[in-house]
């Protein structure tokens, strides 16, 4: 008798920590809502306004989950918690509403002629997203557009930006979804929240298009070791993607995922993708015009005969790595000016960097000299050889064989 005694004190002392827990927690909860409501009325930026409003909402649900789990340790009435269980739903359906409502981007100042290269894949994703669209009447029948296509290749090669592209070219609603949108840590959300986002594609009045950017972060290849909850996750993700054939011509819906490890998706994903396109590394021309453009109005004197020794110096870099080395060469000129001594003045009276030997050069110190006068050199070819010469492509060699041998199995060349 004593020892259950011991146990119902036990049960009784553990059950009054949960009422304190449970106490402070709805406290801090109720505190939080009243200061976010009392910010509602007063906050005029649009942007802090919305944000305000979901913590709102997602406030009153863990209100409403705490309520649950006190009136549960209080073995109160079941009918209200049914209720209360109704109330909760709603309020998830809700938050993942306006979650998936989120992901929707707005159309971009990036044109598909801003993308360097690749015309294949353009021509691709015109035939499947932007021709559909504008000319509806030439795909009836039998002719259907592509609906579910995958972008593969080195990372850095443009594959997101092409899809900013088809935001940009396109009158439709484009969402931007990435693993986090669609994994959460909660039981059984992640799959709610993936039909979410494929009914709102598809329930929307004008044909949609959904992007998912490293899609291999959720389509891995399936295994017995693998945890439960990803597997049903793949599972409604196959469901999704296979049911889009079976919405009407009016109201479909467009698939198109990223990834920069196509061998490691499972082979039901790689099935279900009608279109699977190999994003490869810019040529000799591609690069040469990628450094014009990231160099834009910046002043620079190269010669044709050393545009084509920087293309050749360029051999292998990606779009990114192109990227960061222009604009790594482009402080070379801004980074000597803290060691010049002396300075030549120009027609339009500016301050640049010459020679000692120069006639009528001025000496003195940058910061003696007016700042807004000051300006830097050109940006010369050795410049960019100083650059070069200490930083190497972020692509391996034996990745681009994994993907050569990927595009000769299973995929097509953009």
């Amino acid at each position: 008798m004593d020892r259950v005694h011991r146990l119902e004190e036990a049960v009784s002392e553990s059950q009054k920590k949960d009422h304190v827990n449970l106490n402070i927690l709805i406290n801090n909860c109720k505190n939080t809502s009243h200061c976010v409501q009392l910010l509602l009325p007063i906050e005029e930026d649009s942007l802090k306004l919305s944000a305000l409003d979901e913590l709102s909402i997602s406030l009153e649900s863990y209100l409403e989950t705490l309520y649950n789990k006190k009136r549960q340790l209080d073995c109160g009435n079941t009918t209200d918690l049914g209720m209360d269980s109704i109330k909760s739903e709603n309020s998830q359906c809700n938050r993942r509403k306006i979650a998936i409502q989120d992901t929707i981007v707005q159309k971009g100042s990036i044109k598909f002629c801003d993308v360097v290269g690749l015309s294949d894949a353009k021509q691709a994703l015109k035939e499947a997203i932007i021709m559909p669209l504008q000319f509806p009447h030439l795909f009836t029948g039998g002719r259907q557009p592509w609906r579910r296509i995958l972008l593969y290749g080195p990372p850095g090669t443009g594959k997101t930006r092409l899809a900013q592209a088809v935001a940009s070219e396109i009158k439709s609603i484009f969402y931007s979804v990435s693993s986090s949108d669609l994994v959460s840590s909660w039981v059984g959300e992640s799959e709610k929240l993936i039909k979410e986002l494929f009914q709102n594609a598809s329930n929307q009045q004008v044909q949609s298009v959904i992007f998912i950017d490293e899609i291999d972060s959720i389509c891995r290849k399936r295994s017995m070791r693998e945890e439960e909850y990803t597997r049903r996750i793949k599972t409604e993700l196959l469901k999704q993607m296979e049911e889009a054939d079976h919405c009407s011509s009016l109201k479909h819906f467009i698939l198109l995922c990223a990834t920069n490890c196509p061998w490691e998706l499972d082979t039901a994903f790689l099935r279900r993708f009608q279109k699977r396109i190999y994003i490869p590394l810019p040529d000799k021309e591609a690069r040469i015009t990628l450094i014009k453009m990231h160099l834009a109005t910046t002043p620079a004197s190269l010669a044709t005969e050393d545009w084509c020794l920087l293309g050749q110096r360029t051999e292998g870099f990606s779009g990114s790595d192109l990227s960061n080395c222009t604009s790594d060469a482009m402080f070379e000129p801004v980074r000597e000016l803290e060691n010049t001594t002396h300075w030549k003045l120009t027609e339009d009276l500016f301050y640049v960097p010459c020679p000692e030997s120069d006639d009528d050069c001025i000496n003195s110190s940058m910061k003696d000299l007016p700042s807004e006068k000051i300006q830097p050199r050109s940006v010369k070819l050795d410049d960019f050889l100083n650059i070069l010469s200490h930083n190497t492509s972020t692509v391996a060699e034996e990745d681009l064989e994994r993907f050569e041998q990927f595009t000769i199995n299973l995929g097509q060349r953009g």
